[in-house]
């Protein structure tokens, strides 16, 4: 029985600082061995194993290409922690993004807004939020990557297919744009790196929740 730590390729590679202190911390807590990217490494975990992720792709994959006994986000072991320090952003008013990568995960959603409390975050919520998400910024605004279609075929081809809708590249800033004038709030949060980008593309001051919870020093 162990625990095995993804800790997301390309979180690591947006915020290699927080990552770094985000898997100290994770070690702090857990035995847990890291491993590399999910692509490769989810036929490690069996099922006596638990999974413990950053990524809501990862999950998707893990979920059907792996054998996991349970997967288990980071969000979730940081808002159970009475210990965790979390800084104080002084009741700022911050909209919560969703991502569909996450649609039917009502706990990590949960998760996400309890940190940001905590953190003393006025969170704002949008209309299409919850299960009601069909947002996952560039992610769906190019055709579905071949390797998540392989490896996670029921998520991303039989139910979701009809998700991936590619715009050109020169009409993508309008899309995005559109989508933000729909914001009130200086600041998004959001828990995806495609979902960032595509509202860092629509002009807003977008955060990964990574970086409120382990900001630069």
């Amino acid at each position: 029985m162990a625990n095995l730590y993804f800790p997301g390729c390309k979180v690591k590679g947006d915020f290699p600082a927080a990552s770094e202190k985000l898997a100290a911390y994770i070690q702090s807590k857990r035995v847990v061995t890291p491993v590399g990217c999910c692509r490769v490494d989810h036929d490690k975990l069996t099922p006596a194993d638990t999974a413990v992720v950053v990524c809501n792709n990862c999950a998707n994959i893990i979920a059907e290409s792996g054998d996991p006994g349970q997967i288990e986000f980071v969000w979730e072991i940081i808002d159970n922690d009475p210990e965790f320090p979390f800084p104080d952003y002084h009741g700022e008013k911050m909209t919560i993004q969703d991502c569909w990568l996450a649609v039917e995960k009502r706990h990590v959603q949960d998760a996400i807004r309890s940190l940001m409390r905590k953190m003393n975050i006025d969170v704002v919520e949008l209309a299409e939020n919850h299960e009601k998400t069909r947002f996952c910024g560039m992610n769906l605004v190019a055709p579905c990557n071949p390797s998540n279609a392989k490896l996670a075929p029921k998520r991303y081809v039989e139910e979701g297919g009809h998700m991936f809708q590619p715009i050109p590249p020169e009409e993508q800033a309008a899309y995005f744009q559109s989508y933000c004038a729909q914001f009130t709030t200086d600041r998004v949060v959001c828990y995806c790196k495609s979902c960032r980008g595509g509202l860092l593309k629509g002009g807003k001051k977008a955060l990964h929740i990574l970086e409120l919870l382990f900001p630069e020093e």
